[in-house]
């Protein structure tokens, strides 16, 4: 089975993978699946960030820290899944790429292929 080969050049790594093209497009799928996913859970925790009235003490607390986990700077859910969103879009576009070489290398190796004979 061919493999098509993509490069991962970010902060100077050369992490490799390589894809199977019968198995990448499903394997896109399911990414842009995922980020669907993904999106929803943002929505979610976009509704955490409000901060509901709880009322005094422990439970003014917990309302403020539901509001900060769900919508707050550093380490808030919205940044870490926003954060997961792109990772998971580098990933398509990375498949994408190497099928794309695949395909281009693949019908260069076709022109390059003589039939003769009967």
């Amino acid at each position: 089975m061919p493999e098509v080969e993509t490069r991962d050049r970010t902060a100077g790594t050369a992490a490799a993978f390589t894809v199977a093209p019968e198995l990448a497009g499903d394997a896109y799928t399911r990414l842009s699946e995922l980020q669907d996913v993904v999106g929803e859970m943002i929505r979610h925790a976009k509704v955490l960030g409000r901060q509901v009235p709880l009322g005094g003490g422990y439970a003014d607390e917990v309302g403020r820290f539901m509001a900060e986990y769900g919508i707050g700077q550093q380490g808030s859910a919205i940044e870490s899944l926003v954060a997961f969103g792109r990772e998971l879009e580098d990933l398509k576009s990375s498949i994408a790429e190497a099928l794309e070489r695949y395909s281009d290398a693949d019908g260069k190796a076709a022109d390059d292929v003589e039939c003769t004979g009967g």
